[in-house]
């Protein structure tokens, strides 16, 4: 019995820690189920992916890319259908096992179309793809008659990512579709003897040879709700574009195929027996996609070609079914709460040995405690990377957190115990501290007053005098009146309420002096969590009072002045020059930084203001900079100077910034037009973006100096402005920023031309971001943006005749865009 008793009291000892660990470890699992810890354990598995030593590239899988230099040497893009018949009659020469398709070829590219036809016909390892989700593209109608589609769709997590692949989708029509990647795999495996079996119909597990497929869940690892449409699988990532073998298009179509493109392949027929993927990976072609390997944080913000995806999920598929690799593998959500549980349990047991061990001594977290979690978090962290390793995503940051939650919740216990007892000291040294020191009771009864209380009340204790009757016994005022301090708003009342307060608006009245003091009043409680004593403590602050009101004048003058210095020298470029004030900023400081100029312009201003006084230009003027100047400050920019009616804006933290910035302007130019007093014709400007490199800092001499931003990329920025009035456009923007874009798909772009700008030697693609058009002019845009950008294509290669016949049937549908007769206008003098 005695035995039994004493592991009771043991096991009471540790009550903290019993009802901490269930307490934190569903705290956690509460902020997972909303969310929020979603996009850090999705990052956590990008940093896994990069960390893991890249494997071999598979021999099994050859990718045929087309890259820039591809695309100067076909002439135009898409490519003729005589050329595409061309390149596949090629490859079949080599004999190998399947051919994909990765691009769209819904309409016929003449020449050659009936030749491509007759290929597709007689090529029956050939697989196309269309689109079924979001924006519908048609496969190729040869192909889809013979049931060789396959479907290229690609999920996007919430930071646009892709980590999950599609295996198979319902279309349109509620027949189940096989995508791009896995007919192949299938077609290849078929060859090879293996073939897809159904093991349990309930969960829809799959057997392919050595590989047993099961489809992705909503709370699978650490996703949280997502979407599980279709049958997914967590993509097994092989690499990036340098992790496969890969031959340019143009050495396959002038037949040199390196014959060791693949190590102990025949050197006469390297590709067979191979998949071979045909697909894009040239920057205009913009089939692009991030993936966990495309990080800035890591490194490498480059997003991947989207026939890299595709080459990954067959290589995953194969390499699964004929060689055992692993799938992406995650625990059950019982496993993994235990596993969060039991993290919260090492937390919160490490805290309570600890100070159960230093009984007495210093205060505060020993060095083995910190030691002890650091050990503790790496031991979460090596384990998630060991598990990886082992092709396991199993949670990493809900048990960190757990960790850390639950040993912060034991030291505050821990801490909250310590200064129980340092309370009981604390009475032995309240005589002597010099500030007036009051204690009651629960009932509200005085309980004890030091001398110091004593000497600025006036007063000892009036033990008859009830609550309602304290500010009247001790003559407390509301500081600067003549009322009584109200009983409710007292901070010993407030204390016994469970309130901690503190007060600087009370005063004294005692022998015609008027004594400010400064209360604080904090509940005292017992072990039960009961109030045992609230206790107030307060002081004479008559000369705090006279210096506060000096410092709050002094500070106001430097408020009033530090407002009138950022209208000259904006705040964020102290900030970028690491100046805490602009008397710190000295002549020729300068950072380096990449960032994104914005340049924008009144069209036609000098027409426009010979028809206004001197005085009416100057109200025009500061009225439409009033109205711009706001759009550009709440989009995180900043203006670096006005240069006349134009504005140069600067944005150091997202290009994305810049772009909204510019939406948002041309948006409150159409409310400045119905609403600007001086009659005239509605304003029209143009807006030039551009990012990249930039020298910021400042130019003058000893007695004047000027903040200015120096770099080509600024001048760039300028002329790209400039030529919003030739392509008769409000908004464009550069290669250099549509690349730094989080998610150009956002925004409403369409390629406007590749330009040589003055003081340029090489040429600059330019892009229209149209998000501020009317709306019809926008649906209009929308409607013609493929065939416009074909119609550039073909006019930059010559074929003038199918360029304006292009543009033509684009001004059909979308009269309204003027720079379609800016092309048709161009086409015809330089014929």
């Amino acid at each position: 019995m005695l035995k039994i008793n004493r592991q009771i009291r043991k096991l009471w000892q540790w009550r903290a820690v019993w009802i901490a660990t269930p307490t934190i470890a569903a705290f956690v699992m509460a902020i997972n189920a909303t969310g929020w810890l979603q996009i850090l354990e999705l990052a956590t598995l990008d940093i896994l992916f990069s960390l893991r030593p890249r494997e071999a590239p598979d021999p099994r899988i050859v990718i045929i890319t087309i890259d820039e230099p591809d695309i100067r040497y076909l002439g135009k893009w898409p490519m003729s259908d005589a050329l595409l018949s061309q390149l596949i009659e090629q490859i079949k020469q080599q004999q190998p096992r399947a051919i994909g398709l990765d691009f769209y070829r819904d309409l016929p590219n003449e020449p050659g179309h009936q030749q491509l036809v007759e290929t597709f016909k007689s090529t029956p390892n050939l697989i196309g793809v269309d689109k079924i989700i979001g924006d519908v593209v048609d496969p190729p109608p040869t192909l889809a008659e013979r049931d060789r589609v396959g479907i290229s769709d690609l999920i996007l997590d919430i930071d646009g990512k892709v980590r999950r692949i599609l295996m198979s989708h319902k279309d349109r029509h509620n027949q189940t579709r096989l995508s791009f990647g896995a007919m192949l795999s299938l077609m290849y495996l078929k060859d090879r003897g293996v073939a897809l079996e159904m093991i349990n119909p309930d969960k829809m597990h799959l057997g392919l040879g050595k590989a047993v497929f099961v489809p992705f869940s909503a709370n699978d690892g650490g996703y949280m709700g997502a979407n599980p449409g279709g049958y997914q699988l967590i993509m097994n990532y092989r690499g990036d574009l340098e992790d496969f073998y890969t031959v340019s298009l143009t050495d396959v179509l002038n037949n040199q195929i390196p014959p060791n493109l693949i190590p102990g392949a025949d050197p006469d027929y390297p590709l067979r027996d191979r998949i071979v993927l045909i697909g894009p990976i040239a920057p205009s072609l913009k089939d692009f996609f991030f993936t966990p390997y495309n990080s800035s944080l890591l490194g490498n913000p480059e997003p991947t070609p989207g026939i890299i995806i595709h080459a990954n999920l067959i290589s995953q598929v194969i390499s699964a079914a004929l060689d055992g690799r692993p799938l992406i593998q995650v625990w059950s959500q019982i496993i993994e709460g235990i596993w969060i549980f039991f993290w919260s349990f090492i937390g919160a047991s490490l805290v309570w040995l600890f100070r159960q061990r230093r009984p007495g001594k210093k205060r505060g977290l020993p060095g083995r405690l910190i030691v002890s979690l650091i050990l503790a978090g790496s031991s979460i962290l090596i384990s998630g990377y060991g598990a990886f390793l082992a092709s396991w995503w199993i949670p990493i940051v809900r048990p960190l957190l757990s960790l850390t939650g639950s040993a912060m919740v034991m030291i505050f216990y821990h801490q909250k115990q310590v200064q129980r007892e340092n309370e009981k000291k604390l009475a032995q040294f309240l005589e002597a501290v010099p500030v007036g020191i009051t204690v009651v009771d629960p009932t509200g009864h005085p309980y004890f007053v030091n001398q110091k209380a004593k000497e600025i009340l006036g007063k000892g204790i009036i033990f008859q005098a009830t609550f309602e009757e304290l500010s009247t016994v001790y003559q407390s005022y509301i500081a600067g009146s003549d009322r009584l301090y109200p009983t409710e708003k007292l901070p010993l009342f407030r204390a016994l309420q469970g309130e901690s307060t503190s007060i600087d608006d009370m005063e004294i009245h005692r022998d015609r002096q008027m004594i400010p003091l400064e209360v604080w009043g904090t509940p005292i409680y017992d072990e039960l969590g009961n109030i045992a004593y609230a206790m107030v403590a307060f002081q004479d602050i008559s000369e705090r009072k006279k210096s506060e009101a000096d410092r709050k004048a002094f500070t106001e003058e430097l408020l009033r002045l530090n407002k009138a210095y950022q209208r000259f020298v904006p705040n964020q470029f102290l900030q970028i020059l690491h100046k805490n004030s602009i008397t710190e900023v000295e002549l020729g400081e300068a950072v380096q930084r990449n960032m994104t100029t914005l340049f924008s312009d009144i069209r036609d201003f000098t027409a426009l203001s010979e028809h206004l006084s001197p005085e009416q230009n100057f109200q025009f003027i500061n009225a439409y900079l009033s109205c711009m100047e706001p759009t550009i400050n709440q989009n995180n920019g900043f203006i670096d100077k006005y240069i006349g009616d134009a504005i140069m804006a600067l944005f150091p933290v997202s290009p994305d910034d810049a772009v909204k910035a510019a939406i948002a302007m041309l948006q409150q130019l159409k409310i400045y037009n119905q609403k600007q007093p001086l009659g005239i014709h509605p304003v029209k400007i143009g807006i030039g973006i551009n990012t990249g490199s930039m020298m910021l800092g400042t130019v003058g001499g000893i007695n004047r100096m000027d903040s200015t931003v120096i770099s080509d990329a600024v001048n760039l920025c300028s002329r790209v402005e400039a030529l919003t009035k030739t392509y008769r456009v409000s908004v464009l923007i550069t290669q250099y920023t549509l690349l730094e874009l989080a998610d150009p798909s956002h925004y409403h772009i369409r390629l406007i031309d590749r330009v040589k700008v003055k003081g340029k030697s090489k040429p600059v693609t330019v892009y229209e971001v149209f998000d501020g058009d009317d709306p019809e002019v926008i649906q209009g845009k929308l409607a013609t943006r493929t065939q416009f950008e074909q119609a550039i294509s073909l006019y930059h290669l010559g074929s003038y005749n199918e360029a304006e016949d292009l543009c033509q049937k684009c001004l059909e549908v979308n009269p309204l865009d003027l720079t379609i007769e800016f092309y048709l206008n161009r086409i015809k003098g330089d014929r």
